[in-house]
């Protein structure tokens, strides 16, 4: 299965500015997918356009359909393949059914890669091609020294073996995609 990237090898060189070297351009289409796929898995949203059939729980009269922004509403049964009456506001459809009921919804999803996750996946992309030969070779730690003069780092644990991963505050960023769970619940006093 082919991956649909996230961000493109020009938006890479946009944030390296300046252009891929000729190894960079080979390597970069299977970092683009990596990263994108890892983006994916973690935020649990598509980002592109896309088909979802899923079976979902009916809390207080609503169901929340996880992958957003939600084009089209297919179908929505029960599951015994009866049609359920339902509305739609945004990602939410709202039911008669009762709490605890399932249904079983197909659906359209996914629009344009917002521009914030364009341009992670991007800087992504860009980390990857700059780890120093050392880190990728497996080095987490190096001292130099010349006569008086000393260097010394250490590498991040993300750097060390050149494998494309997000860092800490893409993993993060990506978590924020999270959508909200469970039902609003509203007290009538």
């Amino acid at each position: 299965m082919a991956v649909t990237q996230l961000a493109s090898a020009e938006d890479v060189k946009t944030a390296l500015g300046r252009d891929l070297t000729t190894e960079e351009t080979t390597r970069i289409e299977a970092i683009l997918d990596k990263a994108s796929e890892q983006f994916r898995r973690v935020s649990g949203q598509q980002f592109t356009p896309g088909t979802s059939t899923v079976r979902l729980r009916v809390n207080d009269g609503r169901v929340r359909l996880t992958q957003r922004p939600v084009t089209a509403v297919t179908s929505v049964t029960d599951d015994d393949g009866n049609p359920v009456a339902y509305t739609r506001f945004a990602s939410v459809l709202t039911t008669p059914l009762r709490t605890g009921s399932f249904v079983i919804v197909a659906y359209s999803h996914g629009g344009t890669v917002p521009d914030e996750v364009r341009l992670c996946i991007a800087e992504v992309g860009k980390r990857v091609l700059e780890i120093p030969k050392s880190a990728r070779s497996g080095i987490s730690q190096f001292a130099e020294s010349d006569g008086p003069f000393s260097e010394s780092g250490t590498f991040a644990a993300w750097a060390v073996g050149g494998q494309t991963m997000l860092s800490p505050d893409d993993v993060a960023f990506a978590k924020s995609f999270h959508g909200p769970t469970g039902s609003l619940i509203v007290l009538k006093s």
